[in-house]
């Protein structure tokens, strides 16, 4: 299944889409794209969570994580989402998250 079908087809039990954020996001450009995709997510009514749990339509996720330079939580909570077949998404390739919709 692709991210586009997942996203505008994958709603949790009260209707509401989810969005994992994973990592830290550096200074400057990744972290200006970071709050830009919170926001994106926002404004579509696409929650923003942080833990893998219940139904997680894809995962977004820092450079750093990307490369395993992450806290414990962060690689858990990359490995959870893998384990559940979650698409994971860099920040710096969002954008097809963003054309999906």
């Amino acid at each position: 299944m692709t991210i586009s079908a997942e996203v505008n087809g994958l709603e949790t039990a009260n209707g509401t889409r989810r969005v994992l954020f994973v990592g830290r996001p550096g200074a400057g450009t990744e972290l200006r794209r970071w709050v830009a995709l919170r926001q994106w997510a926002s404004d579509r009514g696409i929650e923003s969570i942080s833990d893998c749990e219940g139904d997680v339509v894809c995962a977004i996720v820092t450079e750093d994580v990307l490369d395993g330079l992450c806290s414990p939580s962060d690689a858990m909570a990359m490995q959870l989402a893998r384990a559940r077949g979650v698409p994971c998404v860099g920040v710096r390739d969002a954008h097809v998250l963003e054309d999906a919709v």
